[in-house]
């Protein structure tokens, strides 16, 4: 891992707080990826949170399952990209911190939990393909985890497709 890059630097600057939107990353990220991806390069979202999604963009309305189940639709849009042939991998940055309620997803309509309940770690879990889901409690485990990340990228054993030929 290059400590100078700008993936590096980013993500080791980032602060905990705010509200937390799955959904709606892995779908720009899927967006992104359909448009600009080599054809002949996997495509691969790596998706890192540090506590339970509780927020949705306004822009949807109060019923939709972007706002009032923020982790479930995070799960849905991550079904979506696997389905799609994406590698879906998901870190956990400390889930079960001991702020209060981080690890509870909540409906951002409400403020309530989601019906049905499920927590950060549930979620994530089920965001990443089997297999694919890193939790890691520091800062400290990241590097490590890019690096098992990268490696299984680069061997090709994350995933086989049959294409048909």
């Amino acid at each position: 891992i290059n400590n100078s890059s700008n993936l590096v630097s980013t993500i080791n600057c980032l602060q905990a707080g705010g509200g937390t939107a799955y959904a709606t990353a892995i779908d720009k990220a899927r967006t992104y990826l359909d448009a600009n991806a080599r054809t002949n390069a996997w495509k691969v979202i790596i998706f890192l949170s540090d506590g339970a999604a509780n927020e949705g963009p306004s822009y949807y309305s109060s019923g939709s399952p972007y706002r009032t189940q923020p982790c479930h639709q995070g799960i849905t849009s991550a079904g979506l990209a696997k389905a799609e042939k994406f590698l879906v991998y998901s870190i956990g940055y400390d889930l079960n911190s001991g702020v209060a309620g981080s690890n509870v997803c909540v409906n951002s309509v409400t403020g309530n939990a989601e019906v049905p309940s499920i927590t950060s770690e549930d979620a994530m879990e089920q965001i990443a393909d089997t297999g694919s889901f890193y939790n890691h409690p520091s800062a400290t485990d990241l590097s490590g985890v890019f690096v098992r990340i990268s490696a299984d990228i680069a061997t090709g054993t994350s995933r086989l497709f049959d294409d048909g030929t």
